[in-house]
């Protein structure tokens, strides 16, 4: 046999995704390898227990709600080092090929997938441990497409209905910024002529996906009681100036995050900021300076919602702003969205990857060689730093054996605290990496935890009663061992560690039951105050996000059925990539 089958080229998707999996491994670097990657936010732990925490019926605020569901489901099958790699690096290669789809030629998918995947945004995001916001940051695309491909009257709503409920899965801000995207792009004027009733059944879909999707975080969020956010955090958590042009101009390059310990040190450099700025507003002009950029559902509605994206991400920062902020955060509820704003410019970024992606595509008919190669490496030339695990700082490691013994030993019924009372953790078996308390996730339990967030001028106060009181009794010096005890807590991990902030473990704590390494654990006793039994609502989000998902499965399984017994060539085929954008 002398003939030979050659190897089909990928397309534009494929070439996203593959750029995806090689930057990928590029910015993880270190944390790619066995062991767990622990800094800031990003806490993942061997074995995540399928408890009422990850199910957000336990009362609390759904802060990780759906997110450590799916990363408990996932370890049911996996080991969770090797969960917490798959979720970080599929977030950027499912990203990248959703930016690949917008394009029409592989130049333009690799110029896309790379500035999406590689920007101050994902960095940032990334620096600071929001893994489940990159969740819902990777269906952006995916959304714009499928949204604007419904609008066009090309293809019914369930593709637009399955990106919605997957972007869900990065939790509340995946779900608005993926509806956000939707109902722009549904609203735009330009397009087919459609009905009312169409539109309002478009945006119904949209509307009702989104809500049944995100129950699952927003009914536990609405029936935790009376827990006001602190106004102070919508100053604490405005979008700051990480680049020598301000707030506007840091949001424009798609950074600006308020932690300046994710920044990275080219931000701040004139040159390499400039050059980056020069070349974010050289390609918006290029782009939608043309008339078929505003012809087409999908550059139009990529326009307003970058537009939208951006006014929230800035609006605490305008000359009002932050009064207005501080009413929606503080008085409306589910305004808590807005006190980060700087995770809006999201939208930002895709309508600067869009602009680019119709750039380089233009471009690439014309075989500007040089030019295309420009386009795809700028992002990566002015931030450099954001390669190997931000330049060595992440790293990946096990638990020490005494935390995982100690863990077990106090799973179970009965409430469990960690001392000393601090919302984060540094250890020498992590590299004195800073990172969220791990505890409540380690122990397959009730754990009270600090959920203060402490700045360098000031902190944020917790929304958990509890919790406020023992940290009460340790700023005041109180009795920290009776506000424990009130708050119903039995078991006191002691980690010997960790500093000992404003002494907050008491002397009365009697002798430990178990010293294992670094870690005391004392037994204060069966409780005497008792919690109020759960209410039987509370599974009420939980239930109907689940039976959302089995009505969408059962839609996508139906419909590849049909497919199936239509047979070869009688269905119709999806191309591998959705309409490209304007200018092609």
């Amino acid at each position: 046999m002398t003939a030979t089958r050659r190897i089909a080229r990928p397309g534009p998707t494929g070439v996203g995704a593959l750029t995806g999996l090689l930057l990928g491994a590029v910015i993880l670097g270190p944390a790619l390898a066995p062991g767990y990657t622990l800094h800031y936010d990003l806490v993942h732990v061997p074995d995540l227990a399928l408890d009422a925490g990850t199910l957000g019926t336990d009362g609390g605020v759904p802060r990780a709600v759906p997110n450590d569901l799916l990363v408990a489901l996932m370890s049911l099958a996996l080991p969770g080092w090797v969960v917490q790699k798959v979720l970080l690096l599929g977030s950027l290669v499912v990203g990248a090929a959703g930016a690949g789809r917008l394009a029409a030629t592989r130049w333009g998918a690799l110029a896309g997938a790379v500035l999406w995947t590689w920007n101050p945004w994902v960095g940032e995001r990334l620096g600071i441990g929001h893994w489940g916001y990159l969740m819902g940051y990777a269906l952006l695309p995916w959304v714009l497409v499928a949204a604007a491909r419904l609008r066009r009257g090309e293809v019914a709503r369930w593709p637009l209905a399955a990106t919605l409920a997957l972007a869900s899965l990065g939790g509340a801000t995946g779900t608005v910024l993926a509806a956000l995207l939707a109902a722009l792009v549904l609203l735009v004027p330009v397009g087919p002529r459609l009905t009312a009733h169409r539109r309002a059944a478009d945006l119904a879909l949209v509307v009702g996906v989104a809500a049944a999707t995100g129950a699952v975080w927003w009914w536990p969020f609405l029936t935790a009681g009376s827990r006001a956010a602190d106004p102070e955090g919508v100053t604490a958590f405005a979008a700051a100036a990480d680049t020598p042009f301000g707030v506007l101009g840091s949001l424009l390059l798609g950074g600006g995050l308020w932690n300046d310990m994710t920044w990275f040190d080219e931000r701040t450099s004139l040159v390499a900021s400039g050059l980056a700025l020069l070349a974010t507003l050289l390609v918006l002009g290029l782009a939608l300076c043309r008339r078929d950029w505003w012809r087409d559902p999908l550059t139009v509605g990529a326009s307003l919602a970058g537009a939208v994206g951006l006014l929230l991400a800035a609006a605490a920062s305008l000359p009002g702003g932050a009064a207005v902020v501080t009413t929606l955060v503080t008085e409306v509820p589910g305004g808590g969205l807005l006190r980060d704003g700087q995770k809006l410019a999201a939208l930002w970024v895709l309508l600067v990857v869009c602009a680019l992606v119709a750039v380089v595509d233009r471009a690439a008919a014309a075989r500007a060689g040089p030019w295309l190669l420009a386009a795809a490496a700028w992002p990566v030339a002015t931030l450099p730093l954001l390669a190997w695990g931000h330049a060595g700082a992440w790293g990946s490691v096990d638990y020490p054996a005494a935390h995982l013994r100690v863990a077990e030993q106090v799973s179970g019924a009965d409430r469990v605290a960690v001392l000393p009372w601090s919302t984060y953790r540094r250890s020498s078996w992590n590299e004195d990496r800073v990172v969220l308390d791990p505890w409540d996730r380690l122990v397959d339990g009730d754990v009270l935890t600090d959920d203060r967030l402490v700045l360098r001028d000031g902190e944020v106060a917790g929304e958990d009663p509890a919790a406020s009181a023992v940290a009460r009794a340790v700023a005041g010096g109180g009795d920290v061992r009776a506000a424990l005890e009130r708050a119903g807590v039995r078991w006191v991990v002691v980690q010997t560690d960790q500093p000992d902030p404003e002494s907050s473990v008491p002397a009365d704590l009697g002798d430990p039951v178990v010293v294992d390494g670094s870690l005391r654990v004392h037994d204060l006793g069966a409780p005497t105050t008792s919690e109020p039994g759960p209410s039987t609502t509370r599974a009420l989000g939980l239930l109907v996000t689940g039976g959302t998902w089995i009505l969408l499965a059962g839609t996508g399984l139906s419909r590849a059925w049909r497919a199936h017994r239509s047979g070869p060539g009688r269905g119709r085929r999806e191309p591998d990539h959705g309409q490209p954008v304007a200018g092609l």
